[in-house]
């Protein structure tokens, strides 16, 4: 198996419905190829993670590269697993532009800076850790 995180920005701001559309479609289409993981979207910047067998995480992460609606797709980490981190999440999503203070709390830390694909391109970590950590508030 293989987990791929990337960070791209839209090539404009997405209406809550539109996000909603994104979420459906991609939900859909990660029960039909096995494919897990999270979704954050913050001013206009994606971070994903996506995870399952090798072939398909590479035929998604090229399908997202080519949609019209990223730019900057740039890939974080690409690395073999033995065990999936987010197992029972077909996409988490978070809009954390629509999140509350108190909810923003313990992510201050990450969220303070530009949450572009430039910023996670340096120390591609951080947005693995930061997807986990929603992960982890998510399911408490």
């Amino acid at each position: 198996m293989l987990s791929i995180v990337y960070a791209s920005s839209a090539v404009r701001l997405l209406n809550r419905q539109e996000l909603v559309e994104l979420l459906e479609y991609s939900r859909d289409m990660n029960v039909e190829n096995d494919i897990t993981g999270m979704l954050l979207y913050r001013g206009g910047n994606f971070i994903q993670v996506i995870e399952g067998e090798d072939d398909t995480v590479i035929q998604l992460y090229e399908n997202i590269k080519a949609d019209p609606r990223h730019k900057d797709v740039t890939l974080l980490s690409q690395d073999p697993i033995a065990k999936r981190q987010f197992p029972d999440w077909r996409m988490g999503f978070r809009n954390i532009d629509q999140m509350s203070s108190e909810e923003l709390e313990g992510f201050s830390g990450f969220l303070d800076n530009d949450f572009s694909p430039a910023y996670f391109r340096d120390k591609p970590t951080r947005a693995y850790i930061l997807l986990l950590s929603f992960k982890d508030t998510m399911s408490s």
